[in-house]
């Protein structure tokens, strides 16, 4: 087709049919109904202006005739003589030294554009000399001291910073060393502020450089329920790749956060499903504390599978799960983790196939530990007293169940007034986070995408 349409001036309506000789064996395909595609669709109108026939021809007969070859076109052709394309002239005998271009001749523009800069402003450094200390230097140009004046012109500011903090021997730096590069050469009014706004703007320096210091969201602590019982709230988690001990690999943790801050340690196997969970918990805490009313946990696939959700739904407990990668939420249980890892590291050493036996005394040892939070032992808010192990007896005197009662009630409340001052005292009076609005642009952590 493409040759048709290269002569179409003299090929196209003609009454008499135009034999075309082809040795594109191909088109024979097409003598029979086929599914074409767009591409072949498209010849379809152009070919029915020609009034032609195709005969086939292999390629090894099908040669060129006397129309397409005359004799006289036979030979050298003697138009086509030879040409000489580059001539002498155009190139040079002798090496030619080239200037290559640096950023001293950056400087030197830059400087050119400031000084020119300063003639349409000579009014407004008049009234600048006596307050900033300016001079003429050189008896044409105002400097503050050997520093060169950058008139009210944001872009010539912008080069002077650029000059300083982008180029490859500026390395990027800082705002206090790049005002310090600056200042020995240019000044302005408020140029710590335009550098500090430059350099906290600068693309190259937020997506290569460690944020020393990140602007944290402010916290929103779980605050407790008023007269919450113990273990009606609890948090959950897993300590998981243990040696094996005992048959265990894993430890189930639960620690009451709202009452007592007292935590319950069960070994058990990393193959432990939703159901087996539910089992541990019905053989370890209910007996003695009951089904809980609120559970913190994470994203584990026990806590989050539809038989812990219908679990929960059927015995009215609000599961308030935290987002991937956001330990915050569940604080308690990572912290207990901290504190029972520490445990077991001290006592267990190179003997790691047995720390399913120190479980029960790594229990007793965080009850009877004082909270941070709440300045009491977990046992103290649970049965008013520690149980003696290692400690000395002493003489006491045992109080009646009202009085046993009464205190254990006064120590609760106490404890849950010691922990709302807690968590207001993390919350700063004056936080640096400021949240973000719809359409802002900003960077995100790759660590965990």
């Amino acid at each position: 087709m493409r040759g048709l349409y290269c002569w179409s001036h003299l090929l196209k309506g003609t009454t008499i049919p135009v034999l075309v000789f082809t040795d594109h064996a191909n088109l024979r395909y097409y003598q029979e109904p086929r599914k074409i595609g767009p591409h072949v669709a498209g010849y379809l109108p152009e070919r029915e202006q020609y009034n032609i026939i195709l005969e086939y021809k292999p390629g090894a007969t099908n040669r060129t005739d006397a129309l397409s070859r005359r004799p006289d076109y036979k030979g050298p052709n003697p138009i086509n003589d030879d040409v000489t394309v580059w001539p002498d002239h155009y190139f040079c005998d002798n090496h030619t030294s080239i200037r290559v271009f640096n950023m001293d001749s950056i400087g030197d523009n830059l400087d050119s554009h400031i000084k020119l800069a300063q003639y349409k402003e000579q009014l407004l450094l008049k009234k600048w000399a006596p307050t900033h200390n300016l001079s003429l230097l050189d008896g044409t140009h105002w400097y503050h001291g050997t520093a060169l004046v950058v008139v009210a012109d944001n872009a010539l500011r912008r080069g002077v910073i650029s000059l300083f903090h982008d180029h490859m021997t500026a390395r990027h730096a800082g705002i206090t060393k790049t005002l310090q590069l600056i200042t020995p050469y240019y000044w302005w009014p408020n140029l710590k502020t335009f550098v500090t706004e430059y350099v906290k703007g600068c693309a190259t320096c937020q997506m290569t450089k460690v944020n020393t210091h990140p602007t944290h969201p402010p916290m929103f602590p779980i605050t407790p329920a008023d007269n919450a019982r113990p273990f009606e709230t609890i948090a959950m988690d897993f300590i998981t790749k243990l040696p094996q001990s005992g048959g265990f690999d894993t430890i189930l943790m639960i620690t009451d956060t709202d009452c007592s801050k007292a935590s319950i340690f069960i070994p058990c196997h990393e193959t432990l499903d939703s159901e087996g969970v539910a089992l541990l918990y019905l053989n370890h805490v209910i007996p003695h504390y009951g089904i809980p009313r609120k559970i913190i946990l994470d994203h584990d696939v026990r806590f989050v599978s539809k038989f812990s959700t219908e679990l929960c739904h059927i015995l009215n407990i609000h599961q308030n799960i935290s987002t991937v990668y956001h330990p915050q939420t569940n604080g308690a249980s990572e912290r207990t983790n901290q504190t029972l890892e520490q445990y077991l590291r001290v006592f267990c050493r190179t003997q790691q196939n047995n720390w399913h036996a120190w479980l029960p005394l790594a229990q007793y040892t965080k009850n009877s530990w004082p909270s941070a939070t709440t300045k009491k032992t977990p046992y103290d808010l649970l049965i008013r007293y520690t149980p003696q192990v290692h400690q000395p007896t002493r003489k006491t005197t045992i109080p009646s169940l009202e009085q046993r009662l009464s205190s254990i009630e006064e120590a609760r409340k106490a404890a849950q007034e010691a922990q709302c001052k807690a968590q207001e005292s993390w919350i700063k009076e004056k936080p640096q986070y400021v949240p973000f609005v719809v359409g802002s642009k900003v960077w995100l952590e790759g660590t965990n995408l």
